[in-house]
């Protein structure tokens, strides 16, 4: 009699530990479909991705500066078109590529960390003439200004001669997963990572004032506003001379690919 007690009292806890068991797996798959839904909501409504790249749309964050025709511009950008060239002096007739990007869009990272290095190695060898333009449209798209911040602190810190770094150092920053309303990039970050490419001393005390001023606020806006004078509806988007890569037939994550590209099309 005291055995089947025994064994009835196994069963009982034995089947609660499965009932357990089961309410917590039930519990994780419903988990795993709310992050899963989430983060279909945020890339919804942060942009419509095409081909591994992200739909630019209009719209200001409240904080959004405008633009500016006597804004002030980061030293060796241009005053016409707001962009930014990585070797200005190259010499010989050298094919330009023209990069749109925004430092919040996921797809600019990807092509930073994949085909970045291959870009800037081609710029150095003075075989392109390579040039960023930076935009800040996600900024209404995520309710914040982290992407006018970032860009302008690069604008600062091409002022103190890390314009190649600091570019290289926001992207590495991007938070893997964007959600809305977050801060997105802060002042307090930039100036960390401007520490952290090296700019130091008196330049350091420049960059610092730079950025917690918003000095190049207008310039970011400025550059922004010129996707619309392109026509560029996506970021990133490749130019070479003048004409667009085409993303869709071209694989630009792929550097090999993409430097076989701009060849073909310097032609």
């Amino acid at each position: 009699m005291a055995e089947g007690k025994s064994e009835g009292k196994k069963d009982a806890r034995q089947k609660a530990a499965e009932a357990r068991a089961a309410a917590l797996a039930k519990e994780k798959r419903r988990e795993r479909s709310i992050r899963i839904i989430g983060g279909l909501v945020v890339l919804l409504v942060v942009g419509v991705i095409i081909g591994g790249a992200i739909i630019v749309s209009g719209g200001n964050s409240s904080e959004t500066a405008t633009p500016d025709d006597n804004a002030a511009v980061p030293a060796g950008v241009s005053t016409t078109d707001y962009r930014y060239t990585v070797n200005p002096g190259v010499a010989g007739d050298v094919p330009t590529v023209l990069i749109y990007e925004d430092f919040q869009c996921p797809f600019c990272k990807k092509l930073e960390d994949s085909s970045g290095v291959a870009l800037l190695e081609q710029a150095n060898q003075g075989k392109i003439k390579l040039q960023y333009q930076p935009g800040i449209f996600l900024d209404a798209n995520l309710r914040n200004v982290g992407s006018q911040t970032a860009t302008a602190s690069w604008g600062c810190a091409i002022d103190a001669g890390k314009g190649v770094e600091f570019h290289e150092a926001v992207f590495a920053a991007q938070p893997a997963e964007e959600t809305v309303g977050a801060p997105g990039f802060t002042k307090d970050q930039m100036i960390a990572l401007g520490e952290g490419v090296g700019i130091t001393g008196e330049a350091f005390t420049t960059f610092e004032a730079c950025v917690n001023d918003g000095k190049y606020n207008s310039w970011a806006a400025n550059s922004n506003a010129q996707f619309e004078v392109a026509g560029v509806s996506s970021t990133p988007s490749i130019f070479v001379n003048g004409t667009e890569i085409n993303s869709q037939q071209v694989d630009i994550y792929d550097p090999a690919a993409l430097l076989a590209a701009i060849e073909q099309a310097a032609k």
